[in-house]
This record gives C-alpha cells, structure tokens and sequence, in this order.
C-alpha cells in the first residue's frame, strides 16, 4: 500500500498529510492524473511540473511533491522536499523495500538489455507473478517508475538499468536494491562519454558491488570483460563458445525462429529450445533467461515453453511483412556490436527463405566519439561479410560506412537525410528482399516503415 505513512518514512521531512490517507497511483506526467494520486512535481532543463501542480490537484490528485509550494496552491496538500527527483527516487525505493517475499532481478549490459528482460520475464512468468520494465524506462526518472508498478502480489520484478557515466548504476542500485544482477556485455555504446571500454565495464560492475554469496550475479562467459568481474554474489554463467553453467550446444536457423539445445550445470537438464527470433544474440539473450529461471525453480520444460511465446518490445528485431517483402525493424538504437549481430541475422533470414535480397538501411551510430570513423568503418566491411546486397545509409557519420562497404565491394545508395534514403529504398526493393532497419534512436530509421511500405510507395 502506498499511503502517507509510507511517504514519511521515505521522505522525512514535514507533511500535512495523516498516516492513513492512500495514494492509487504516483505520477509525475500532469496529462496521466488518476484520482486519488500522488503527483511528483519534477524540473528539467527544459520543464518544470511545479507549473501543473495546480491544475493536478483540480483534476483529483490527492497531493504534489514539490520543492516549493507554487502560488495559490494549498500548502496542506503540498509535500515540499529539496529536490523531486531525489524524492521520486525515495518513495519508489521505500515502497520496493516495504514488499516483503519481492525478488528484484536488474540487468545491465551495453546491448540486449531490453531483449534480455523480455526473455526473463517470459520464463519467470511460467512460475511467478512477474512486472517487468515497460518499454525501455531504464533510466533515473524510469526505473522508480518501474517499481511503483509493483502490486501486492507481484513476486518478481525485472528492471533495466541504463547509465551514460560512472556511479549511475552504482545509484540505481540503491533505488531498487536487487537480490540479483544480470550483465549481458561490454561493448562500444556510450564510448564517448565513459571514454575506453574498460570504464564502460567499470560503470557496468558496479550493479555487482555489496553483493554477498544470498545474492546472483549472471554473467555473459563468452564476453572476456564481463566474466572476470568480481562479486561476492553466486556467480552463474552463460554462453555459446565458453564452457558456461548454462551452455548452447546445438544452434540452427528455422525460418524466422532459432532453435537451440542448452546443457546446464545448474539443473543438470538438456533442453530443447524453439525461440520465435533469429540471431545467435537472441539466442544469448535466452540464455541469461534460462539461467535466472532455473536458479530460481523453473523448470526446464516451462523455461522453454516460456521462450517460445516470448513477447519482445517494439522495435527490437520485430519483423513486418509487407506483401512478398521482409522488413526486420531493430530500429531503436544502435552500436558496433549490435549492428554485426543485425547484419548476421538479414544474411540467416535471407539465406533460410532461399530467395530475395540482402538490404540493409543504415544510419547513424550516436556516442561513438573518437571511435565514431572506425566505428562506422567497421560496420561497412561487415556489409560485405554478411552478405548486404544492397546499402542504403544516411547521417554524417555513415559516409565512412559507405566509404568502407563500396570498397569491399557492395552497392551503396548514400542519402542526404532520411526523406532521400526513403525515396532510394522505394524505388530499389523488390518482392521477396528482406530489409534490415537500423541506426540509433536519434537517427528516426524506424519511421521509414510508414514512409515506405505503409505508405504504399515501395515499387514491390
């Protein structure tokens, strides 16, 4: 229950509110005001909820966390605190804490965080009642979100964590305070502002810190950064090339599915698994799932009946049939490593299907710094390992991608902007091709869905 009592023992600091008064929800988006809610007045750069306050409690919230009480507001219904944010965080931790029999599992990792966190909570949800991140809320504003979905039978709870800098995760661990901690890997996103790959996987150990040996660490052991990291957690890996708790033996292609066969040292189980992606990364990313799931008492048959109706997020592999045409939109963001395993899986999928072509539509990988040109670079002579029929890219950054990938040999289209790469892609894909989208969020790549094939201009 998140009342008024609960607030004082998160907050401490004076409030006009008695003990009793209950709270349906915590909002901090003025638009979204249930009745009976508590509204967290936050400021940004660029906002500032302290300007809606007012109209929040007309429309039936109960009370306003604020840091100050704005003008012709009722002081008796305010909750004043030195910074809302910092306040959002408190009661969100405070409530988490309050549930007693709540299992916290929270994942970090450069790429496949969000996938990762679909493939648990599908196989927890075999077993548990399981919340899990929406969307990608894995932020300081979206994790307290995140745990104030928590309801009084909830038993698991999945959460990402994201970070741009060190101490960030070491902070949101004291958020939501996690009996466990997944890391999926350590790779090149955010390079340009943590500045060498050791600092990124400096910042991602830091989910590991304070652990004891009541806690679980689950580490990628085919990624030489992550499986050497120290804890005091169990340490429990997965994996494909290295000899992992939970291994991957058998690995194939099967239209727009993989199937995979896992031997495990945790349950001593081999098991079958039909998983509804493609990609020997998804096939990580379940890996991690089977392994939190049979630490946790899942068993092996319900771990892969969970993986088999696994729901991913939006934009992460979703694949789209349009007519005769394959579209695989990984559109919502973007780095080295998570392009290759893209440009892997457009080749698998062409090459199961036996027909069409090889398109990929690029854009723009955002954070890479200094790294930026060998970055893009890299990712053009991937084009031509994989088999790219035909590139398509656009952004500042993707000539050296076209640069690299005209020089290994593949046809490159390179557009201006986005309405350039749309018109180019219309014009050149034909029925039976299967077109990979990709680039960082910023880079809007997953708009040429509407643009194109939506819209009807795609010549197939």
């Amino acid at each position: 229950m998140l009342d008024a009592a609960l607030l004082k023992r998160a907050l401490q600091v004076p409030m006009a509110l008695e003990d009793g008064e209950e709270f349906t929800d915590v909002v901090t988006d003025s638009r979204a005001i249930v009745p009976g809610c508590l509204f967290v007045a936050l400021k940004g750069e660029k906002f500032d909820g302290h300007r809606f306050v007012a109209q929040a409690l007309e429309d039936g919230a109960r009370a306003a966390v604020v840091s100050e009480v704005p003008e012709g507001v009722a002081a008796d219904r305010c909750v004043v605190v030195p910074d809302t944010l910092t306040a959002y965080q408190q009661i969100a931790s405070r409530y988490r804490l309050d549930k007693k029999g709540l299992t916290v599992i929270a994942i970090t990792g450069s790429n496949g965080k969000t996938s990762t966190k679909d493939c648990i909570a599908a196989v927890l949800g075999e077993r548990y009642r399981v919340i899990k991140t929406q969307a990608n809320f894995n932020n300081e504003i979206g994790l307290p979100k995140t745990l104030l979905t928590i309801r009084e039978d909830t038993e698991m709870a999945v959460v990402e964590m994201g970070m741009r800098g060190l101490g960030q995760i070491r902070a949101m661990k004291h958020i939501a305070y996690p009996d466990a901690a997944v890391i999926t890997n350590v790779g090149d996103t955010h390079l340009e502002l943590l500045g060498s790959l050791e600092n990124i996987a400096k910042a991602k150990s830091e989910i590991l810190e304070d652990f004891t040996p009541k806690n679980h660490a689950f580490l990628n052991g085919d990624d030489p950064r992550v499986s050497v990291m120290e804890t005091g957690a169990a340490v429990h890996t997965y994996g494909i090339d290295s000899d992992a708790d939970v291994k991957a033996v058998e690995i194939s292609a099967d239209g727009l599915r993989t199937v995979f066969t896992y031997r495990s040292r945790i349950t001593g189980a081999t098991q079958k698994v039909q998983l509804p992606l493609i990609g020997r990364h998804n096939v990580m990313n379940a890996l991690a799932a089977v392994a939190v799931g049979e630490v946790y008492g899942v068993p092996d048959a319900a771990i892969a009946r969970g993986l088999e109706n696994l729901k991913m997020t939006g934009m992460r592999q979703e694949i789209l049939h349009f007519g005769p045409v394959t579209v695989i939109n990984d559109a919502y963001n973007a780095s080295p490593a998570s392009m290759e395993a893209a440009l892997r899986t457009l080749g698998d999928v062409v090459k199961s299907q036996g027909k069409g072509r090889a398109i990929a539509v690029l854009a723009d990988m955002l954070e890479l710094g200094a790294h930026s040109q060998s970055g893009h670079a890299q990712v053009g002579t991937w084009c031509s390992q994989y088999g790219v029929t035909e590139l398509v890219c656009y952004g500042p950054e993707s000539r050296f991608m076209a640069e690299a990938a005209q020089k290994a040999g593949v046809p490159v289209h390179y557009a201006q902007d986005r309405g350039e790469a749309a018109r180019v892609l219309a014009r050149l894909v034909r029925p039976d091709d299967v077109v990979l989208l990709k680039g960082s969020h910023g880079m809007e790549v997953f708009k040429l869905i509407d643009e194109v094939f939506r819209k009807g201009d795609a010549a197939c």
